[in-house]
Formats: C-alpha cells, sequence, structure tokens
C-alpha cells in the first residue's frame, strides 16, 4: 500500500514536471515569449516616438498606438476599449499560437491584409510572424476607425516607418481603402500630404482603379512576393477588400472554419477558395473572452516565460 502511494507522488509529480517544461506539451511556448517580448519592445519604441501626442484619458497604458476619436482619416466607428485591449502584448502571443496551430512554419509567407483601425494588432501580428521566423507580405489601407491610426501624424505609414526602423519587414504597398481605395472622401491636402509621406518613406501607395481590379491586383501582389507558400492569411480590422460584403464574415473571429460564409469577391473568401487558411483579427471581445485574455487592461501584463507558459496552456484548452 505504502508503495503504490509513493509511486502516485512520484507519478503526480514528475506530470507536473513535465507539463510545465517549456519543450514538453507546449514545445511553442518559447516562441510565445518571443513574440510578447517583441510586441512589448516595439510598443515602447512606438510610445517614445509619440510621447508628445499620447492622451493619457484615451491611452492610460501610453503605447502611443491610440488614436483620436474624430479626425480627417477616421472612416468608421471604433471601440475604444478593444483598440486598448489590442495594445496587450499577450496578443501577440496569441496570434503566434493561432498561426502555429494553422500549420505555419519557418521561411512560410503570412499574407497580411489590414486597416489602421487596429495598430495594436498589427504590432502583434508582425511580433508573431518574427517570432516564428515567417514573412510577413502586407498590404495595407490608410483609413482607420475611431482610436486607431486616425491622426495626420499617427497614420499606418508612420507606424510601419517605425516598424521598420527597428528590423521589422516593410509592406508590400498601401493603399487609401474605403469602397474606392481613392480616398474620395479625404480633403485634397490630405491626400496629397499621403502622398508625399509615401513617398518619402519609400513605401508604395496603390491608387485605387475598380473593387475588382484591386482585389486581382492586390492577390496578385501576395503570390508574386511569395518564393515558398502562403500557410495563411490574416485579416486585420474590417477593410472591405479584406472581408467583402458578408455579415456573417465579419462577426467572424479567430480561425474561419467555415468558409462557406465568405463573400467569394474579397480577399478571405479568395484566399479560401484557394485552400490557404484564413485568420481574422475584427471582434475583439469575442476573441479575448474565447481565450481569457484581459480586456481593456489596465496596467498591461509584462512578458515573462513563466506567463506565456500559462497563456500556452490557456490557449490550447479553449480549443
Amino acid at each position: 500500500m505504502k508503495r503504490a502511494i509513493v509511486w502516485f507522488i512520484v507519478s503526480v509529480i514528475a506530470y507536473t514536471f513535465w507539463l510545465f517544461m517549456p519543450h514538453g506539451l507546449y514545445p511553442y511556448t518559447d516562441q510565445l515569449y518571443e513574440a510578447s517580448l517583441t510586441m512589448e519592445r516595439s510598443i515602447n519604441v512606438i510610445s517614445q516616438k509619440r510621447s508628445n501626442r499620447i492622451n493619457p484619458s484615451f491611452d492610460p497604458n501610453t503605447t502611443g498606438l491610440i488614436g483620436d476619436e474624430l479626425t480627417e482619416l477616421t472612416t468608421t466607428a471604433g471601440d475604444l476599449e478593444s483598440k486598448r485591449s489590442t495594445t496587450n502584448p499577450d496578443m501577440a502571443a496569441l496570434i503566434c499560437h493561432l498561426l502555429i496551430r494553422i500549420g505555419v512554419k519557418r521561411e512560410d509567407c503570412v499574407a497580411i491584409g489590414a486597416s489602421g483601425s487596429f495598430p495594436g494588432l498589427i504590432v502583434a501580428t508582425m511580433s508573431a510572424c518574427k517570432a516564428i521566423g515567417a514573412k510577413p507580405l502586407v498590404i495595407c489601407s490608410i483609413g482607420a476607425s475611431q482610436w486607431g491610426a486616425n491622426q495626420i501624424d499617427f497614420t499606418v505609414l508612420d507606424l510601419f516607418k517605425w516598424l521598420t526602423e527597428t528590423g521589422f519587414e516593410k509592406p508590400l504597398l498601401f493603399s487609401y481603402g474605403g469602397s474606392d481605395n481613392k480616398a474620395a472622401d479625404f480633403p485634397e491636402d490630405i491626400r496629397n500630404e499621403l502622398r508625399h509621406r509615401a513617398k518619402e518613406y519609400g513605401f508604395v501607395l496603390y491608387e485605387g482603379v475598380t473593387f475588382q481590379d484591386d482585389l486581382e491586383n492586390f492577390y496578385q501582389s501576395y503570390l508574386s512576393n511569395c518564393d515558398k507558400r502562403i500557410a495563411a492569411f490574416v485579416n486585420i480590422g474590417g477593410s472591405l477588400i479584406n472581408i467583402g460584403r458578408s455579415t456573417d464574415a465579419a462577426m467572424q473571429t479567430g480561425l474561419i472554419k467555415n468558409v462557406e460564409i465568405l463573400d467569394p469577391e474579397s480577399m478571405m473568401g479568395l484566399m479560401a477558395q484557394n485552400k490557404v487558411p484564413v485568420l481574422s483579427l475584427l471582434n475583439m471581445r469575442k476573441l479575448t473572452t474565447k481565450y481569457g485574455l484581459p480586456w481593456d487592461p489596465i496596467p498591461l501584463p509584462r512578458a515573462s516565460e513563466e506567463r506565456c507558459k500559462r497563456l500556452a496552456k490557456r490557449f490550447a484548452a479553449a480549443e
């Protein structure tokens, strides 16, 4: 009897030790930590760049990733708490987990279609790709919803300028966004400033043609810049060209398993038709609830190896 008890205790200890080993049940814990740490460091850089423009009422964690409520670049309504929740470095760990579960590996291409609405998700996704060693192929529209990158001195052009200065890849191209990709709703002086800034930064600014032409041109841009395989498509925000006109698709978050709901005349639909897994990052309340991330945390959690071990277990348990 005593021997049985001893063996039981030894077994429990051994199992617990194995469970919490970084390379045990969750062999990608190191990558989650790297993603989280990279995002944390990126936020520090951006915060310093924007130190004189941070409004602590909107951005109490002083991340520099929160814009204004209403500006000339604001395209749609947005939720402030949702925007702040995406500045959590844990978000980079979650996206890293999702990409790994999809099957993204080192040197794979990850096509990313983003708008300026969620700067935090852009940083998180880029950090996740860097941690995996995947190649991010980014096409980003400049328009942004409330509290996104919607200030004339804080657009996605500026965001990616700062990110490329710290070693991230340059986006394939930028567009204006909206239904026509021509910035018809932007004042002329704003359009001229955006063109000038894109040229100054060495970025390609795409002028819209028609919706179908833009969709095909963007898709071909992803393909022509990938020398291996496109292992996943990540949608960030609510850009029409990425989501299309399907309300069901707009409500989805995380890995899209029911691809039948996707608008075939959208980048998510086009990628799914070509057997590319689609990850959508838009409904943040649903995503954070499912994976157990805090909503609108103040202060932000700090990246740590122990924290990422716990996150790995939590993320796996949610699926």
